[in-house]
């Protein structure tokens, strides 16, 4: 079934970078550890059918969210501004109602299902993935979203792009727990995770947060990737919109849980709780002063 009707529909949207799937991922070799982050394990990341029934492709968009590095600032680019999950449903929702009008049934994920999503891109064509395990599209490097909308529409899917990775060592040069290594990824000291982890962190894994300024998130590989040089502000007006570089200790201490989450309860972080980042900023100023 030709995809020029849905594509066309997204660039409508202001999405520039869509691309069809076929239902049936390709299964690797070896699996790297799973994040215990991460929504799912085994083999069902990789099937379809387990969340839509007689599923036949997936329409995969990226949403590019890069904004210009602010000098000073404690959060990761993709915390700094209003969350994801919120922004990215709705213009899958309006992709998924143009889909049911040419009939068949839909589903829309966005970080929010068992699938792994990354693969789901590459196998539409959008992007490789790097060293440092991102994706990475040629225009707007690795500072994308990914959505998708499995459908049991038999829609044509893209071929993967014929790209891959510089392999330059950048980013396992600057990790700052060194988890990236001759292409693979150690969750257990890579700082994104260790800022969001609830357990008691042991010394080793403080000392790893305390070596950048950000408290949640870190954007260190992809800010030294040769990819990520020179990509354009996000085309996204949402991304641009009422962002957020800093978050004082004295921003959050004296709130109430419940007032916490009415104050950023629309931010990537607050899922977490005031607890964790209130912790980690204690780490980051110990060090850092900041």
């Amino acid at each position: 079934m030709n995809t020029d009707f849905i594509k066309d529909a997204a660039r409508r949207l202001g999405l520039t970078c869509t691309g069809i799937a076929s239902a049936h991922l390709p299964v690797p070799e070896t699996e790297q550890p799973v994040c215990p982050l991460a929504s799912g394990k085994g083999m069902e990341r990789y099937d379809l059918t387990s969340l839509l029934p007689d599923c036949k492709a997936a329409v995969v968009i990226l949403f590019p969210y890069y904004n210009k590095e602010t000098e000073k600032t404690n959060l990761s680019l993709y915390c700094q501004l209003e969350d994801y999950h919120l922004i990215v449903p709705a213009y899958l929702e309006k992709l998924s109602a143009i889909l049911t009008s040419y009939g068949g049934t839909q589903r829309c994920i966005a970080d929010t299902s068992p699938l792994t999503e990354r693969l789901l891109a590459v196998e539409a064509g959008l992007g490789f993935v790097g060293d440092n395990q991102c994706l990475i599209h040629p225009v707007y490097g690795s500072y994308c979203f990914i959505g998708a909308i499995l459908t049991t529409l038999p829609l044509t899917p893209d071929a993967p792009m014929d790209r891959e990775c510089l392999h330059c060592g950048a980013c396992q040069r600057i990790c700052p727990g060194g988890c990236l290594s001759e292409g693979t990824y150690d969750y257990h000291l890579c700082k994104s995770y260790l800022t969001q982890k609830k357990e008691l962190l042991t010394d080793r894994e403080m000392e790893v947060i305390a070596r950048t300024p950000l408290i949640f998130g870190c954007d260190e590989c992809q800010r030294v990737c040769p990819h990520n040089k020179g990509v354009p502000i996000t085309p996204i007006v949402e991304f641009r919109q009422n962002r957020l570089t800093m978050l004082r200790k004295e921003d959050i201490e004296s709130l109430t849980n419940r007032q916490f989450r009415t104050t950023y309860g629309n931010r990537p972080f607050s899922w977490r709780g005031k607890k964790i980042l209130l912790r980690n900023l204690d780490i980051v100023h110990a060090k850092t002063g900041l």
